[in-house]
């Protein structure tokens, strides 16, 4: 919600602004869908949003994640969407799993840091591998609240870029 106001209150350039859709493979291949999209907002710095989720991912494990993820980026390079960056995101996600043997289900919501370098392949298509860590609170139904520090970013996205 807080990255849609941004994008609706920042002050519209006369020049073109650049916006990619991605998917990140590695969640992919865990079998948690997700999609994201980045919008320039100035020469070095851009704003996102992914969602991703997951039921069920694999045979017989009992899973379920759903979550949003608001992130600030700032372009070492100059260039927004090329080469080295440093982020900020937040983490919203709601879940439910089992652990050794025991139930997790409840809310969490996160804020850390972020790093990667984006590889340009061809005028619009780039990858994308990034890594972040953050403090996370959660709250579960039936064990109460507590806070951890944890990876909130992680993984390798294919991104196109629409202009």
């Amino acid at each position: 919600m807080m990255i849609v106001a941004l994008l609706v209150l920042m002050p519209i350039k006369g020049r073109a602004q650049l916006m990619a859709v991605s998917t990140n493979a590695a969640l992919l291949a865990t079998q948690t869908y997700n999609a994201a999209v980045e919008l320039t907002v100035s020469q070095r710095s851009t704003v996102g949003l992914s969602v991703l989720g997951n039921y069920h991912p694999w045979v017989h494990k009992d899973m379920r994640l759903v979550g949003t993820q608001p992130e600030w980026r700032y372009y070492i390079s100059g260039r927004p969407m090329m080469y080295h960056f440093f982020g900020v995101n937040l983490l919203f996600v709601n879940y439910d799993f089992e652990w050794k043997d025991e139930n997790h289900h409840g809310d969490a919501i996160g804020a850390g840091m972020s790093f990667g370098y984006v590889l340009p392949l061809s005028e619009r298509l780039n990858i994308d591998f990034h890594a972040g860590v953050g403090l996370m609170f959660y709250h579960e139904n039936e064990k109460g609240t507590g806070s951890m520090i944890l990876p909130t970013k992680l993984g390798i996205s294919l991104s196109y870029i629409l202009r």
